[in-house]
């Protein structure tokens, strides 16, 4: 089971493994709903919507006063269910008021559907999500918000390995730059928090360096590479070769055509960015161990880092990967089982 927060920090919820979130993949990032379903043959949509009551919405209120009870920032939602059928679409329905806001959630799907053991399935499925909705309480708000941010900043991390593996198959050298240099900038923004929250001695998880809103101001490549430096996380001799292959790596985007630049370069280029991976990782990886051993943290917790993936897991960050690809032909042809996901990729 995976843990979704509303992108507003109201409420999160539990969705099966087997579910993606669909906003992004149908392009409906500013919907006023959330949409869950199966990525493959959906029999159904879950959708869970909520909106803060205010003054010129006192007819909502008004004809949902039935449904008000005792604020429960954090307990169990007793919702109402409500069952509509049609020749074409049934729908239910559940919604309630909690703390000023209304909470609406419906499951449709094809009437012909009625009544087979598949919708019993997934009508189970939506009663445990519906059982799992919590509201956040505002003064936990951005600790919520922050944690699950980190977790989509990995999952997106591991989808760059997915393509990663790809590209190495295919001896795609110009891709290996790009996804190389993509993943060093990654593994450094997470060096940076792991190091301030051992420093902190703090479970605080600053986010500044790893989720970017549309307009927000970008922290560039070359700022993390002198935060790292400055932060005693690389040394000025692998700091000094980071500007090196960042200028590569751009003639490499911008002027392979123009320049004199070969393709044999272009995969020395590729091969020099492996080895500063594998070395930055295990950077890393030291971070991860001192957050354990500390118990301070990220990874500050029972289980070592090094564990590996269940098989429910490895389900789960599965369908962390379709709904970061949002694409039906890359999403067939998923290439994370061919490696260990709980060891740095050697490839090289």
């Amino acid at each position: 089971m995976r843990q979704f927060v509303d992108n507003s920090g109201r409420y999160m919820l539990i969705i099966p493994p087997d579910w993606v979130f669909k906003n992004d993949i149908y392009a409906a990032k500013n919907s006023v709903s959330n949409c869950f379903e199966l990525y493959e043959n959906p029999i159904g949509s879950f959708q869970i919507s909520c909106h803060l009551i205010t003054n010129n919405k006192t007819n909502i209120k008004s004809y949902l006063t039935k449904l008000i009870k005792q604020d429960i920032p954090s307990g169990r939602i007793d919702f109402k269910e409500k069952f509509i059928p049609d020749d074409d679409i049934d729908a239910y329905i559940w919604e309630d008021i909690i703390n000023n806001n209304y909470l609406s959630c419906t499951y449709t799907y094809e009437s012909v559907q009625r009544g087979t053991d598949e919708l019993k399935e997934e009508l189970d499925k939506v009663r445990f999500c519906l059982s799992s909705i919590r509201m956040i309480d505002e003064k936990y708000k951005d600790s919520v918000l922050n944690s699950y941010r980190f977790n989509q900043f990995m999952n997106s991390y591991a989808a760059s390995v997915d393509l990663l593996q790809r590209a190495y198959d295919n001896g795609s050298a110009i891709e290996i730059t790009v996804l190389l240099s993509n993943q060093i900038d990654a593994l450094l923004r997470l060096a940076l928090i792991l190091k301030k929250q051992l420093d902190d001695k703090s479970n605080i998880i600053d986010t500044i360096l790893i989720y970017q809103r549309e307009h927000d101001k970008p922290v560039m490549e070359k700022q993390v590479y002198r935060m790292a430096l400055e932060n005693g996380i690389i040394s000025k001799d692998l700091h000094n070769k980071l500007y090196i292959l960042y200028d590569q790596r751009n003639k490499v985007i911008h002027r392979y055509i123009i320049t004199d630049l070969l393709t044999k370069n272009v995969f020395e280029t590729a091969f020099e960015y492996s080895q500063i991976e594998k070395q930055i990782a295990k950077i890393v990886k030291k971070y991860e161990q001192m957050q354990y051993i500390a118990k301070i943290g990220i990874y500050g917790i029972e289980e070592s880092p090094d564990k590996p993936l269940s098989t429910e897991e490895q389900d789960e960050l599965l369908n962390s990967l379709k709904e970061k690809h949002a694409h039906v032909k890359i999403n067939s042809e998923i290439t994370f089982k061919k490696f260990n996901l709980n060891s740095n990729n050697e490839k090289a």
